[in-house]
């Protein structure tokens, strides 16, 4: 994996100037690229084109975190793994099986050039950004407009680690750690909070204000726990108990 925090070293240089002077007179200053790590967001890219240039290992890698999120794949390369091949078969994306060309970008929302040709990198990202794509270039970082970082995901809950490339093997022990600490019972619980919260809108139609003991009263009822310990909790049975809890009269 590259230009990830599960990968090779992000977009930006960590030793400067303060931070050096700390280790004496002859450390190396190494000057920053940016002098902020990338604005964090989450990208909809339901029903976005996503490009992938190339078709090895790490290609693949691109194209399996792609896929949940709803996006039009499109991988174009003379050669692809058997993994690509088979997604290309069951329809996961399409596969364009030649060199890149020009033009093989319109439209893109996201783009990986993952080919490890420096000419081709060039050229891709020259087209990404006319084309007003975002483009990571694998292995090059000072080519990337974006990196991916090592994320924890349970249903709902997605939480995203960066170092910015200072130390990716810290960012992926500090998701191995969340994922402990974010365990499994966190999507059946999101999913019972999100349909709770739906039927407090509807039922109680005062102000935030009137809706607020109810929500504390919900985050204080332990369901996560009870759920992960095989109770069966309904909608209807988690805003019963919250209203209770709350001692809101109806």
């Amino acid at each position: 994996m590259t230009n990830t925090e599960a990968g090779n070293a992000g977009p930006l240089e960590c030793v400067a100037g303060e931070a050096a002077s700390s280790l004496g007179h002859s450390a190396k200053v190494l000057p920053a690229m940016h002098a902020h790590a990338g604005y964090a967001l989450f990208l909809d890219l339901t029903d976005r084109l996503v490009v992938v240039i190339g078709g090895g290992a790490i290609a693949q890698h691109k194209v399996e975190t792609v896929i949940p999120f709803g996006a039009r794949i499109v991988v174009v390369s003379p050669h692809i793994t058997d993994g690509l091949r088979k997604l290309a078969e069951n329809g996961a994306l399409k596969w364009v099986p030649r060199e890149y060309r020009e033009g093989d970008l319109k439209d893109a929302r996201l783009v990986f050039s993952a080919c490890g040709v420096p000419s081709v990198d060039d050229a891709v990202r020259e087209e990404a950004l006319r084309e007003r794509a975002l483009i990571n270039v694998v292995d090059v970082p000072a080519k990337c407009e974006f990196i991916v970082p090592s994320t924890v995901d349970r249903g709902p809950l997605r939480i995203a680690v960066s170092t910015s490339g200072c130390a990716p093997t810290e960012a992926k022990r500090i998701r191995r750690k969340l994922e402990n600490d974010f365990d499994e019972s966190w999507e059946p619980y999101l999913r019972l909070m999100q349909s709770f919260r739906a039927l407090v809108k509807t039922r109680i139609l005062e102000s935030d204000e009137a809706r607020k003991p109810v929500f504390e009263a919900a985050t204080q009822a332990g369901w996560r726990e009870r759920l992960a310990a095989g109770e069966n909790i309904t909608p209807e049975q988690a805003y019963a108990e919250a209203i209770e809890k709350a001692g809101v009269k109806l």
